[in-house]
């Protein structure tokens, strides 16, 4: 044993003595997107892959998303926002698009190998099964994650948005439904957004240690709290909305669509209105040509029962963010939801929230506290809900600050971005 101190030891004793340096990060994961509707098209499961793409990219990897080309306008390959975007298939074939993808998507990771370490596929009803075969050919892992609920075992087939179930469509697509999710179960991981899809998973057999519960994001730059309160006036009348802050606006956000509790929400802001004439509902989007669209019969019940000037319609926007800004509370009365991506924008943007009681919501919202969760179907419930916002400011402003700094702090798409790099580095890189 040697008794120099360090410095005058002979070399040799130095090197020994030095503490190894740690090993360099492993570069950033090279991540293909497989996502059967993409940007510019829109939807709470677009934008999250969209934003996740955007976050990526800015982290350092190297990001290509492989995509339909439904409109013919659209490139067939593009750069935005730091990811490379592949559309495949012509356009049209609303339909059968999803199904065109499989083919050259698969085609594409096989011969494409070396440029991703990882395929995450965004939507699992279909397009997984080029995920899980190119995971099979390439060695390389797939993540297959849910964009709602009833993908995994197939009720998506066989249960309307209401609820509803065809037992003819059950018993024809159970054997296809078996089939796929045989070769799905080999797939490297399942990502489930919320803890329903996280039990539909467990209940298709797959197992907990391949299940990540990882919530989708939304974009902090954007939806966040009026800085200046004086500026909601100015928003107001920019919008064409009551500048009389004793005027309350009341919005619901998203497509309108059955299964939202749309129709629901008009029956209650019926009695409401004529509790409180001077409120306005704000319904912002629309039903476009969507085969679930209920905008015509929700423009139509407002005409008939005298809602005209208290019920507004914003038609379709990519502004989302302004229209709830103006706004003075959110109310979303969907009956079943994966996570509920509106919610959380709203939570964001500083709105007390009411929002249905069902489990994709419960996830986010604490009732009493980021807002008042409320029985889907109980008129009376959501009246007095209504009536207690504007009785009870202050709570209100309270329950507002509260989802604020939730969505902040769990939220935020920076932190779901960091979240999938964990993820993917385990999966590429298990030792």
């Amino acid at each position: 044993m040697s008794f120099y101190p360090l410095r005058f030891a002979p070399k040799a004793a130095q090197r020994r003595a030095a503490v190894p340096a740690d090993p360099p990060p492993p570069p950033p994961p090279k991540v293909c997107i497989l996502a059967p509707s993409f940007w510019p098209a829109v939807g709470g499961g677009e934008t999250h892959a969209r934003l996740l793409a955007r976050e990526l990219s800015a982290r350092g990897c190297a990001v290509t998303v492989l995509t339909r080309r439904r409109e013919a306008d659209w490139a067939s390959e593009e750069k935005f926002e730091g990811a490379r975007i592949l559309r495949f298939g012509r356009p049209g074939h609303v339909r059968l698009g999803k199904y065109l993808l499989l083919a050259p998507a698969l085609g594409w990771l096989v011969a494409n190998r070396r440029r991703w370490d990882v395929v995450y596929v965004c939507g699992l009803r279909v397009a997984g099964w080029s995920g899980v075969l190119a995971q099979l050919l390439a060695r390389k892992p797939c993540i297959l994650r849910a964009e709602a609920m009833g993908e995994m075992d197939g009720a998506f087939i066989w249960r309307s948005p209401e609820g509803a179930v065809s037992a003819r469509k059950r018993a024809l697509a159970r054997p296809f439904i078996a089939l796929r999710n045989a070769l799905y179960r080999r797939a490297a991981a399942f990502l489930a957004v919320s803890t329903p899809v996280r039990d539909e998973y467990r209940e298709c057999g797959i197992p907990d240690e391949k299940i990540a519960l990882l919530p989708n994001g939304y974009d902090p730059a954007r939806f966040r709290p009026l800085a200046d309160p004086a500026a909601k006036t100015d928003l107001r009348l920019r919008l064409g909305l009551p500048e009389d802050p004793a005027r309350p606006v009341f919005a619901y956000s998203g497509k309108l669509i059955r299964g939202k509790g749309l129709g629901f929400l008009l029956r209650v802001w019926k009695s409401f209105h004529a509790m409180r004439p001077v409120a306005v509902l704000l319904l912002i989007g629309s039903g476009g040509a969507q085969s679930l669209s209920c905008e015509d019969d929700l423009r139509r019940y407002a005409a008939e029962n005298g809602l005209g000037k208290s019920v507004r319609f914003t038609g379709y926007t990519d502004d989302v963010v302004s229209w709830l800004q103006a706004s003075d509370a959110f109310v979303f009365a969907s009956e079943r939801e994966s996570q509920g991506l509106a919610v959380l924008e709203a939570m964001a943007c500083g709105l007390p929230v009411l929002a249905s009681d069902i489990p994709g919501v419960r996830d986010m919202v604490r009732d009493g506290i980021d807002g008042h969760l409320l029985p889907p179907r109980g008129e009376i419930a959501w009246l007095h809900a209504m009536e207690d916002l504007l009785d009870h400011p202050a709570a209100a402003r309270a329950v507002a600050a509260a989802a604020a700094e939730t969505a902040r702090t769990r939220y935020a798409i920076g932190t779901v971005a960091d979240r999938h790099i964990d993820l993917f580095r385990r999966l590429v890189s298990p030792h």
